[in-house]
């Protein structure tokens, strides 16, 4: 049974011949597609506005607007179905011409059914692909976004936007800051989005297996291609890279400068271009510098701080919603929200794990099947019992409070009685919070 025509798609045939234009429509209607059938380039670009076809089928040789000027006009005003250029006798030369010019395929006169067939069922598998790629990259800027409105997460953004091109960049901060979400954020950001994004944590492998990680094996088959290769005109983010052998920095230098990467102990080099991504543990200039070389430090023109959690109070609620959200997701339950005191247990801990820190208490928190409002009693003991050893908070509780309930009500349009059960509260206490804080009730 012929599948429903909207559900095969729906074509657009452009070509001034008549009988070219009632062979398609049958051959096409016939396979259970839709038609829109147009006489010429003026026409075929006004229907591909108006139509939104799945596909084009454009003959070159056209009166008037021709079909590579209709192609132009046709993507310059966003039209993105593929589209199959129609070459006639001593055509074909312009039609893959077209193909360089962002045609998908030709197909020659005479038609052959089964060759429209066949190119057309190519094309709407590549559209459909397009567009799923498309969506991924969409999901994965959402994913690689630092979540907060503070000022130290606002001047992050600011300097990865910076660095966004392109060129290499060395990241710095403490363990759990977000290092390896700030390299997938300058990778889906940058010239280069579309490559591939390999990682690698230096100081997990072995030195024996350092080499061969990189630079590959002895073989020349693709499963003896080493990270620098695979990551020809992607991202290649090397995490730790304090623990490189000097070879290996010195190595990497030489290969942005030139595009080939000597292979230590070896008389051969890998030729790529990836864009380099590194992280430290630590300022540049501090410990880690020691076990650096200069050449290395002075291949990078951009360095990063990522700050701690602990200098991003002010984000506190709003990371600890998401995760909380996330995670309840995850494990098909309710999101709990946090009570006022839970927050203020929260502003006291010092986060030595900083934002994972954070996500995995989350997780204990969920897994612990927590009350719909998780009050600080509901917490892990460890933030029950005041402050941890580590650098003081820029926020104080009560800055922290006033902006968790100006958001919170921000959400639920000023409504107090809405707001005061997601904290923990009674509507009357919640009006006397927010007349000492000095906000609206």
């Amino acid at each position: 049974m012929t599948p429903p025509a909207a559900r095969r798609g729906r074509v657009l045939v452009v070509d001034d011949e008549d009988a070219v234009r009632r062979s398609m429509t049958e051959i096409l209607e016939d396979e259970g597609y839709e038609v829109i059938p147009a006489a010429s380039g003026e026409e075929g670009v006004e229907q591909a506005l108006a139509g939104s076809p799945d596909a084009v089928f454009l003959d070159v040789w056209l009166p008037g607007v021709d079909g590579i000027e209709a192609l132009r006009m046709m993507r310059e005003r966003g039209v993105r179905a593929p589209v199959v250029m129609i070459s006639g006798h001593g055509t074909i030369e312009t039609a893959v011409k077209a193909t360089k010019r962002g045609a998908y395929d030709f197909v020659e006169k005479p038609l052959s059914l089964e060759r429209v067939l066949l190119v057309l069922r190519n094309a709407l598998r590549h559209a459909r692909l397009e567009r799923q790629h498309r969506a991924l990259q969409v999901e994965l800027r959402r994913e690689a976004e630092f979540i907060g409105r503070g000022a130290a997460v606002e001047a992050l953004r600011a300097r990865l936007a910076g660095a966004a091109d392109g060129r290499p960049a060395l990241l710095w901060g403490e363990r759990g800051t977000g290092r390896s979400l700030a390299a997938r954020w300058l990778s889906l950001h940058g010239p280069r989005p579309d490559g591939p994004f390999l990682d690698l944590r230096a100081g997990t492998v072995p030195p024996e297996r350092l080499l061969r990680a990189l630079y590959g094996g002895d073989g020349a088959g693709p499963d003896d291609a080493g990270r620098i290769a695979l990551a020809d005109e992607g991202t290649l983010y090397i995490e730790g890279a304090e623990a490189l052998p000097p070879a290996v920095q010195l190595s990497l230098a030489e290969g942005l400068r030139t595009g080939s990467f000597p292979v230590p102990g070896a008389a051969h080099g890998v030729r790529s271009e990836p864009g380099l991504i590194v992280s430290l543990s630590g300022p540049p200039g501090g410990v880690a510098a020691a076990r650096l070389e200069p050449a290395f430090l002075e291949a990078f023109p951009h360095r990063i701080e990522l700050p701690r959690l602990s200098a991003r109070a002010e984000d506190l609620p709003e990371l600890a919603e998401v995760f909380l959200q996330e995670v309840a997701r995850e494990y098909g339950q309710p999101a709990p929200t946090l009570a006022l005191d839970a927050l203020h247990a929260l502003a006291r801990h010092a986060w030595p794990g900083n934002v994972r820190e954070l996500r995995r208490l989350a997780e204990r928190i969920v897994l612990a099947l927590p009350p719909a409002v998780v009050h600080a009693e509901d917490l892990p003991r460890e933030f029950l019992e005041g402050r941890e050893t580590g650098p003081a908070a820029p926020t104080a509780p009560s800055e922290l409070e006033a902006q968790w309930l100006r958001r919170l009500l921000d959400e639920v349009g000023g409504d107090v009685a809405r707001a005061a059960p997601r904290l923990g509260l009674s509507e009357p206490d919640l009006r006397a919070h927010l007349a000492a804080l000095g906000l609206p009730s």
